[in-house]
């Protein structure tokens, strides 16, 4: 048995600080409000707002995207001229309980979302998949430790996503299966901690992420058409799930040595639904044929596969073996564009947009010089997304658009995997707008929601980047994601002794920020954004992760170093 004092890091994805702050005040968290009352609490920076899907790798490598590469479960991989998905053997960063391994440090791990590959050998446990909302890999090590734990807790409680068109039925039903998946989770962990003294425990509630995208509000359903009762289920499912959250950390904190340093903790939590990424092909095809641009051509198959109706081709392909799953991606995107026309071209993405250009001597097939002409590409793409407009009340859809060499410096590894251009959203709902416009130089673009005359946006399935929109975002029945990842993430702490907590980068300066960010910038192209050091996060520098945290800790009556 080891001497040193275990560390619990114990994680609820995407949860929102706001209602973690409001249900703690009305007494619905006790478990947290507890921790809160007597550690310390505070919020943290990250780049959720930019990469969505990079906040947990980002976590687990201590390295920022531009380092890491992996913002989506699926990458354009340039090399190939192909959407993939992410796997080990590109992306060979590990995650750093990993690198704990032969230093005599017992490590559990559990279900920490976004994990490229299998887990390896380590000195300890490794569950991956089990319970998480966003799943690349799934296994565990040792090997038997899965089904040990179907044997004693049942096979995972998790639903896979079900998308579209929602019911007060299915958010009901979803509701008690994410409640059942807590209670799950919380379970298992109770019972590792049980049988051994662990010197790192970390393990991730996922049903907060889930419950998110799809309970937030009622706007998943016809609320003409709910009785008083459902419509009173409905409105506290979300707590509900919070609730049970908070039920299962009590349980796993029982378990845990009373010696514990523990953090609780969101990467990454939640916002309004500000995106517009489904539409991001719609509008830049709608820019090129205006413009000096000419619209790419698509490829006969990939036209073929976005005839389909988009909640069949999610509920199929999200039921797929990884493997086969793979293949498809592959498959679909290969000649998804004539590339001897394309000069840029959409990929997947998930709450911002991301825009790569089809760039000579980059991509294989590339037809866009570097220099003057990618340079002059990427100022009219810019400008372009930032004039459109609200039809209703003329608010900018966009808030900033990102060129890569702002949140990547030259000699960063990952560079090359990233979005030439990565637009951040205003905030416009897509639910709520009438539609958007843009009045600039020759080109008049105006895209209608719910129009019978112009491109539907409401009431018909999305437009997706090339690899379907993913599963990161739930949908209304239109196919708009109900809630988006914010950047907001937060922390709670307890221990015994003191602890500190550091952090990178301030709030008041992220606020500062977002206020710069808000007025669009003119015709010249110019990014409208913050300038970024080399790590892509406002106002920091170096290479580690902006929102971060260093824990010191000494004995009672001690002070912090």
């Amino acid at each position: 048995m080891t001497s040193r004092r275990p560390v619990l890091l114990i994680g609820w994805d995407a949860a929102d600080q706001k209602l973690v702050e409001r249900l703690c005040a009305a007494g619905e968290l006790p478990t947290l409000s507890r921790l809160k009352a007597r550690g310390a609490y505070g919020s943290l920076e990250g780049c959720a707002s930019r990469f969505a899907g990079g906040v947990w790798p980002t976590f687990y490598t201590g390295r920022d995207v531009a380092w890491h590469g992996l913002y989506h479960n699926k990458i354009w991989r340039q090399e190939r001229m192909q959407v993939e998905l992410a796997d080990e053997t590109w992306f060979p960063e590990p995650p750093f309980w990993e690198l704990l391994d032969g230093k005599q440090l017992r490590v559990a791990v559990l279900d920490v979302p976004m994990t490229v590959a299998s887990p390896k050998p380590i000195n300890g446990v490794h569950l991956a998949g089990w319970g998480t909302h966003d799943v690349i890999a799934r296994g565990a090590w040792p090997a038997q430790l899965w089904n040990d734990l179907e044997e004693e807790f049942g096979a995972p409680s998790m639903p896979a996503e079900l998308f579209g068109a929602q019911s007060s039925g299915s958010l009901k039903r979803l509701t008690f299966q994410l409640i059942q998946a807590t209670e799950q989770m919380g379970a298992i962990g109770a019972r590792m901690l049980a049988q051994e003294r662990w010197d790192l425990f970390l393990m991730v509630f996922g049903a907060t992420h889930r419950g998110g995208h799809y309970l937030w509000d009622l706007s998943q359903v016809d609320r003409s058409r709910l009785s008083d009762k459902d419509r009173k289920y409905l409105e506290r499912a979300l707590t509900e799930v919070y609730r049970a959250s908070d039920r299962a950390l009590e349980r796993v904190l029982a378990a845990a040595p009373i010696s514990a340093i523990t953090l609780v903790f969101a990467v990454h939590g939640m916002g309004p639904n500000t995106t517009w990424a489904d539409r991001v092909p719609d509008i830049l095809q709608r820019m090129q044929s205006g413009g000096s641009s000419q619209p790419p051509k698509r490829g006969a198959l990939y036209r073929v596969k976005q005839m389909l109706p988009w909640p069949l081709i999610r509920v199929v392909t999200s039921r797929l073996p990884q493997s086969l799953q793979s293949r498809l991606v592959k498959l679909w995107s290969k000649r998804m564009f004539d590339w001897t026309t394309t000069r840029a071209f959409p990929v997947p993405m998930d709450h911002a947009g991301y825009i790569r250009v089809n760039l000579r001597g980059r991509e294989p097939q590339g037809i866009v010089s570097p220099g003057q002409e990618y340079d002059a590409i990427c100022a009219e793409l810019a400008a372009g997304f930032m004039s459109f407009r609200d039809l209703k009340t003329g608010s900018p859809l966009v808030r900033c658009v990102y060129r890569q060499h702002e949140l990547a410096p030259a000699g960063a590894p990952a560079r090359d995997r990233l979005p030439d251009l990565v637009i951040e959203w205003n905030a416009v709902s897509p639910i709520e707008s009438p539609g958007i416009t843009s009045q600039r130089s020759s080109a008049t673009a105006r895209i209608a929601i719910g129009s019978p005359s112009a491109m539907r946006m409401r009431n018909s399935p999305p437009s997706h980047s090339p690899s379907e929109t993913s599963t990161r975002s739930g949908t209304t029945a239109g196919g708009s994601p109900v809630r988006a990842d914010s950047g907001a993430a937060e922390a709670w702490v307890r221990w015994s002794g003191v602890m500190k907590i550091a952090r990178r980068s301030s709030r008041a300066r992220r606020t500062a920020t977002a206020s710069a960010c808000t007025t669009p910038s003119g015709a010249s192209g110019g990014s409208p954004c913050p300038s970024t050091s080399g790590n892509g996060s406002p106002g920091t520098a170096g290479a580690d992760a902006p929102w971060r945290t260093r824990i010191t800790s000494v004995a009672p009556g001690g002070s912090a170093n």
